[in-house]
């Protein structure tokens, strides 16, 4: 009898630990979307066209992906970074205007090697 007691207990603690660590992730998820001004709709859209963006890139073999970063905001998208030709850069930006979603492209991507230092 006494063991049944205990097991009990035990599920019991169980049960409250993954409510504990649930109600942790939800906070912890709430408090990062507190960050930002925009709506949480607004913040999953921009982070879904991030992503499609970077992909397209990675998959382009005439772009260099990493060395461009990708920002978005309320459905504009940033490109920064440096690549070695003008057709490089022109096709990270085609191919980011070309993802669903996007309002509009700020290319900022710098043409040419690095100055030596």
């Amino acid at each position: 009898m006494k063991w049944d007691h205990i097991e009990g207990k035990w599920h019991q603690l169980k049960a409250v630990r993954i409510t504990v660590s649930l109600l942790a992730l939800v906070a912890l998820v709430g408090l990062s979307a507190c960050r930002s001004t925009q709506p949480v709709g607004t913040q999953w859209d921009d982070n879904v066209i991030t992503s499609k963006v970077k992909a397209k890139l990675i998959a382009d073999p005439q772009v260099k992906a990493f060395d461009i970063s990708v920002t978005t905001n309320e459905g504009i998208v940033t490109l920064t970074g440096r690549v070695k030709e003008q057709l490089q850069r022109t096709e990270a930006e085609k191919l980011a205007r070309d993802t669903a979603g996007v309002k509009g492209v700020n290319n900022l991507i710098k043409v040419g090697e690095l100055p030596p230092q």
